[in-house]
């Protein structure tokens, strides 16, 4: 009886985390040399960011021109509520913040968005070079149900990436918060075609460590985290903001570049911003001019 009664005492002063984060801030507030208050977690942060700046590689070419399918999770895994307020919502308000960095630092680079529920994969986005495509698909994901199916969804970025060119990178970033994957056939079959096309994939999980995503990752080069809170999960996304180290194999050739004119009385042609808005007037006669269109002339408006 004395020791049921030890026992919930010492599980009184256990918390969760999101309890100790959200509730009981005030414990990890500190002084410092200067009298001012900062929090313990921002100084963890702060130096965080200190030894990824220290660790980066010199001398080491990058790969400029990167393709990129973001897979996201939305299976009902999503539904739990250790981030605030469940993490679907949470992990699409840092993947907006994300898809502005990435645009920011990759400006000639394209990304594509994959969602995966109910044993399937569904491409929300093809590749692309604009961020609010991407923002307001992400924005439609309000509902998480079923099991993810990861061999589906690695298998649809493959596809996505096949006839990409050989000097560009291929790249496969997933956000999981599942254990588990509800997968068609052999995975591993999935992970050789992976190799085969060089296609660098890295994995964030949100719940914990899995054996196979570790597998997946370090066959493919690519990076493998858990996150601990939001704040980690933002800084793990971010880093793949930086491009990642050519390969050695990468083929040296020239690419042809166009340098756009800004027209103000041009011809009648189509503007490029306002494709997929046919309520907007995207036929214009003023914008910046592609000079590897003549007989077509497109326009893209400031």
């Amino acid at each position: 009886f004395l020791q049921f009664f030890c026992a919930m005492d010492e599980d009184e002063g256990k918390v969760y985390t999101w309890e100790t984060e959200y509730e009981r801030s005030w414990e990890t507030l500190q002084e410092d040399a200067e009298g001012h208050l900062q929090t313990t977690a921002e100084e963890e942060a702060y130096k965080a960011k200190r030894r990824r700046l220290f660790d980066r590689p010199r001398n080491v070419q990058l790969g400029m021109m990167r393709h990129v399918f973001l897979v996201l999770d939305g299976s009902r895994a999503m539904a739990d509520k250790d981030l605030r307020p469940d993490r679907l919502t949470c992990a699409a308000r840092v993947i907006e913040k994300f898809l502005l960095e990435f645009f920011d630092h990759n400006p000639i680079s394209q990304l594509g968005t994959i969602v995966t529920r109910n044993g399937r994969a569904e491409k929300l986005n093809e590749l692309t070079g604009n961020p609010h495509v991407h923002t307001k698909a992400l924005q439609s994901l309000t509902s998480s149900s079923g099991d993810p199916s990861l061999q589906n969804a690695l298998e649809m970025a493959v596809r996505g990436l096949r006839h990409v060119p050989h000097h560009a990178s291929k790249e496969v970033i997933v956000v999981l918060g599942s254990l588990t994957s509800c997968d068609p056939g052999n995975i591993f079959s999935t992970i050789d075609d992976l190799c085969q096309q060089s296609v660098r994939c890295s994995i964030i999980g949100l719940a914990a460590e899995v054996h196979l995503c570790k597998t997946i990752c370090q066959r493919t080069n690519g990076t493998y985290n858990v996150i601990l809170d939001e704040t980690h999960f933002r800084d793990l996304l971010l880093q793949h903001c930086r491009p990642p180290p050519a390969k050695a194999t990468i083929e040296a050739s020239l690419i042809k570049m166009g340098f756009p004119q800004h027209v103000m009385n041009g011809p009648p042609a189509v503007c490029l911003c306002h494709l997929s808005d046919r309520s907007a007037d995207y036929i214009t006669s003023s914008g910046y001019f592609c000079p590897q269109t003549w007989g077509f002339p497109t326009y893209s408006q400031p």
